[in-house]
């Protein structure tokens, strides 16, 4: 299994919906998770975790030669402008488009020169402006560790790890499982396709089978990216456990929250126009906006223009424990998402027994049906229920009471055996 984020280094659902499968997989199947970076704290006893922080590719020496990528041709990109030599070694990755647009990786190595990949993960951050370059390392790094395991099936997540599992594939001759949890065509929108989602058509088409974590996605994969449905099955997230229980909140207000990146997929501009027109009716409300991205500025610039600092309030990046101590004292959660694959965020939410309104947008729908509902561009309607659910007590516990039943069939054991599964249908 090829995996990119991992506890504790996490930059959204990623990596706890990978840590949460692989660790119900462990113990129905013999695993290896490779990794950029790990703790082995967080590794399940029944899985090994190969983290490739601090570890080098043997030397070798090579003719300058083009990379094999011939499986990557015909691959249509705008640009990647990436160059590995800021990390001192003498790899130098090229990628142009052409007039057939075929995506051309080259590494300039002159003969006899010996290479020594910089040991790229140490670096604090999974992301950057180097994402380009630590993608390409990626998979030489698995490439290598991977020739010390036996094993009969590739499983890689989400984009970042496609190369990865296209190279091990083209090596191995191993079926690959492409296990999609958020797509570019939701993180952009359907009017800006550039090489990250080029790189996701072709490998999706590439890949033996396809895992979405909803029927949502897998509708997307049907007909946005043309994999045939016979190759898709639809899986969902599960959550992991925890007890439930509520924290009185230091200040006297209701609060209601948003958790999540802050970018236009996940509509916290929405949360925060559906936030102005509660206070416009319930000025003694507070409203939480946890997580990071690019919106942030925007958002709280608006926020001190609107003389509304005091009553919408930005917490940044939030670790774990601090999501569930925010949501122990919410008595509302909103996820108004443009386009969400899933949104673990909304079951942690549920977990807690919170009230959720989420948007119909979403792949969690599928398995929360208890919670309220509104298209995720409908601020009025947003704002209308979280009003409902701040002044109906007979509603909330409704609404509390549907998601606890909803629950009862959600959970990562039922969807690694549904993993299991696909695995098994590939080698029959």
């Amino acid at each position: 299994m090829l995996g990119w984020e991992f506890p504790p280094y996490l930059n959204g659902g990623l990596g706890v919906a990978t840590a949460g499968l692989a660790s119900a997989l462990s113990a129905l199947t013999d695993l290896t998770l490779i990794l950029p970076k790990s703790d082995p704290a967080f590794a399940p006893p029944d899985m090994q975790v190969v983290s490739l922080q601090g570890r080098t590719l043997p030397e070798v020496r090579r003719q300058s030669t083009r990379l094999e990528i011939e499986r990557l041709q015909g691959i249509r990109v705008r640009y990647l402008d990436v160059s590995l030599a800021a990390y001192e070694h003498p790899y130098t990755v090229r990628v142009a488009e052409t007039e057939e647009y075929q995506l051309l990786i080259e590494r300039s190595v002159t003969e006899d020169q010996v290479v020594r990949p910089a040991q790229v993960f140490e670096m604090p951050q999974l992301y950057g402006q180097d994402l380009g370059q630590r993608i390409v390392m990626y998979s030489d790094f698995v490439l290598d560790a991977a020739r010390t395991y036996t094993f009969d099936v590739i499983h890689a997540h989400d984009w970042m790890t496609f190369l990865a599992g296209l190279t091990l594939k083209a090596h191995t001759r191993k079926p690959l499982v492409l296990h999609v949890h958020s797509l570019e065509y939701d993180r952009s929108g359907p009017g800006h396709q550039g090489w990250v989602y080029e790189l996701e058509r072709h490998a999706l088409h590439q890949a033996d089978h396809v895992v979405a974590v909803s029927r949502y996605t897998a509708a997307i994969l049907r007909d946005v990216y043309q994999v045939p449905a016979e190759r898709i099955t639809a899986v969902p997230n599960g959550v992991t456990p925890v007890a439930r229980f509520r924290t009185a909140a230091p200040f006297p207000q209701r609060l209601v929250s948003y958790i999540g990146r802050l970018t236009y997929q996940k509509g916290p501009d929405v949360f925060f126009e559906a936030a102005m027109r509660v206070l416009a009716v319930h000025p003694g409300v507070r409203f939480v906006i946890g997580g990071r991205g690019e919106l942030i500025e925007s958002l709280a610039a608006r926020a001190a223009k609107e003389r509304v600092g005091n009553r919408i309030f930005f917490t940044g990046y939030m670790e774990p424990d601090r999501v569930t101590d925010l949501l122990s004292m919410t008595d509302v959660y909103v996820m108004p998402s443009v386009s969400e694959p899933f949104g673990l965020s909304a079951l942690e939410a549920a977990q807690m027994g919170v009230p959720c309104i989420l948007s119909r947008q979403s792949g969690v729908a599928e398995v929360l049906p208890g919670a309220l509902y509104a298209d995720g561009n409908d601020p009025a309607a947003f704002a209308e229920m979280i009003l409902r659910l701040l002044q109906d007590d007979a509603l909330r516990a409704e609404v509390v009471a549907a998601q606890d039943q909803d629950l009862k069939a959600v959970g990562w054991d039922a969807s690694a055996r549904q993993v299991l599964d696909v695995y098994y249908g590939l080698l029959d």
